[in-house]
């Protein structure tokens, strides 16, 4: 069985919400990075990019990767960029099974503009121009996330995604 598992893609394709379903079904403790950052840095993901940039996000980013992933067993739901910089997603294939939840733009769009203003990479994009960012962003990023050992199909409801994570991972779901 898989014990050590990571979730990639963009803000708002559903790694945080896969994840725990994953973790419960799995029986594995779920870790979000951004609450790891949090709780190592004694700040926010948000007050740490506002206030003392990305570039300091980005390094507290990758210490506390390699803490998480120093652990036995776990479902980690990275944040967006995290396979995007230093060598994170070298570290993450090679520690554990990667999985791309992968989201077309438009998706990713309806999803991210209600709650925009909790995330400071996209707080200040026009609602008319995010699906464009998100584009831009997706095709950037695209060589990075399409490394990881899956990629399922994201724009579905959580219920249909978490089926098709265990199937890829050849689980069967518990009823």
């Amino acid at each position: 069985m898989h014990t050590k598992i990571v979730l990639l893609g963009y803000m708002g394709s559903g790694k945080t919400t896969i994840g725990h379903r994953l973790a419960n079904e799995l029986k594995l403790p779920f870790w979000d990075l951004d609450e790891v950052i949090g709780q190592m840095f004694g700040m926010s993901v948000q007050y740490m990019i506002t206030r003392k940039g990305e570039l300091y996000f980005r390094e507290c980013e990758q210490k506390a990767l390699k803490v998480v992933i120093s652990n036995q067993a776990y479902i980690l739901a990275t944040g967006g960029g995290t396979p995007c910089y230093y060598n994170n997603l070298e570290v993450i294939k090679n520690s554990s099974t990667s999985i791309y939840l992968q989201c077309n733009p438009g998706t990713l769009a309806e999803r991210l503009v209600p709650e925009k203003q909790n995330r400071p990479l996209i707080a200040d994009i026009e609602d008319d121009f995010m699906t464009e960012f998100i584009a831009k962003h997706l095709f950037e990023r695209n060589p990075y996330y399409q490394q990881a050992h899956y990629t399922i199909d994201a724009n579905n409801s959580p219920d249909i995604v978490l089926e098709d994570v265990l199937s890829a991972l050849d689980v069967k779901k518990v009823e």
